[in-house]
């Protein structure tokens, strides 16, 4: 779907604080590149000490899925981390706001040959993408390649949506956002021959998920991957991006379709989609987003594998 019209509601003084808070991140979108970059850093040290409960969940995913590292690299792998967080937020910024013309020098791109070729076929693909922290910012060179439509939650705060959705449907406006549950819409996005940005990697609750080993423990694995290929009759494609070393810029990954994807065997294909998303992960592990709760459904009987008093917080 498109970007909802403006509307006066949305000038409501419910919702000023929210555009206050948006004006000024498009302004410092228009700061040199590597002066957000260094400020990025410092807000993402800021995050780490203001922000325990989510430092505590990445401390706990980290200890799960790396329990072979000494307790001194878990402190200082989350601390980079948040470093990584930090600089996400001015990354938003510029992939909403800054002029493309000066975002575009930043970008170094590799295995275009891949969906290149399938977009000759004139066929739409599902993309396998993953909640790395560079999600927002690699969108605008890849969507202004493809018509990639995006599936996304919707916002709680109105306001904040309508600016999420324009500014990343402004790299390319026959692409929009989808509900990460509307599976109709998304298999009608794909059937025209469009693309569809899918990130499956996240536990969406038990209702849409089936428990999947992912880093050696049980997940919640959205389930409906192999049935959505299935039902649009298309190619899925993966895709990788990261920051690079010195911070200059990004490398952006085109890969290859996917093999024997779907197979007719919804629970392998589930196990080899999680087996990806590892083996990826282990690539490049600081940029993946820790504080979100990968493991927070449990099978029946099995206790929380984070604290109570997270749970506490939660509530």
């Amino acid at each position: 779907m498109k970007t909802a019209p403006f509307t006066l509601k949305l000038l409501h003084p419910r919702y000023w604080l929210v555009w206050l808070g948006l004006g000024f991140m498009a302004l410092l979108a228009q700061l040199p590149f590597r002066w957000q970059m260094c400020l990025g850093v410092y807000l993402g040290r800021l995050f780490y000490y203001c922000a325990p409960r989510r430092r505590y969940i990445t401390e706990r995913n980290i200890e799960l899925c790396f329990p072979q590292w000494v307790a001194d690299e878990r402190n200082a792998f989350v601390f980079k981390h948040f470093e990584t967080m930090g600089i996400t937020v001015f990354e938003m910024g510029m992939s909403w706001f800054m002029p493309y013309s000066r975002l575009e020098k930043r970008f170094e791109l590799k295995g275009l040959e891949h969906w290149q070729a399938l977009k000759k076929q004139g066929k739409g693909a599902l993309v396998i993408g993953m909640h790395f922290n560079t999600l927002e910012i690699a969108n605008g060179p890849v969507n202004r390649l493809f018509n990639l439509h995006m599936t996304y939650r919707p916002h709680d705060n109105p306001a904040y949506d309508f600016i999420q959705c324009l500014g990343r449907e402004r790299h390319n406006p026959n692409a929009g956002m989808v509900d990460r549950y509307d599976v109709r819409g998304m298999v009608k996005v794909l059937k025209k021959g469009d693309w569809l940005w899918y990130v499956p990697d996240q536990d969406y609750g038990p209702k849409v998920s089936e428990f999947v080993p992912f880093f050696g423990i049980d997940a919640a694995t959205v389930a409906a991957t192999p049935r959505l290929l299935r039902m649009a009759k298309v190619p899925a494609v993966g895709i990788t991006f990261k920051r690079k070393d010195d911070l200059s810029g990004y490398v952006i990954e085109f890969l290859p379709p996917f093999q024997n994807l779907p197979s007719g065997d919804d629970a392998a294909d589930l196990f080899a989609l999680n087996q990806y998303f590892e083996q990826r992960i282990r690539e490049n592990p600081s940029e993946y987003l820790w504080v979100h709760r990968r493991f927070k459904t449990r099978p029946k009987g099995e206790p929380s594998l984070y604290s109570t008093l997270v749970e506490k917080r939660r509530k």
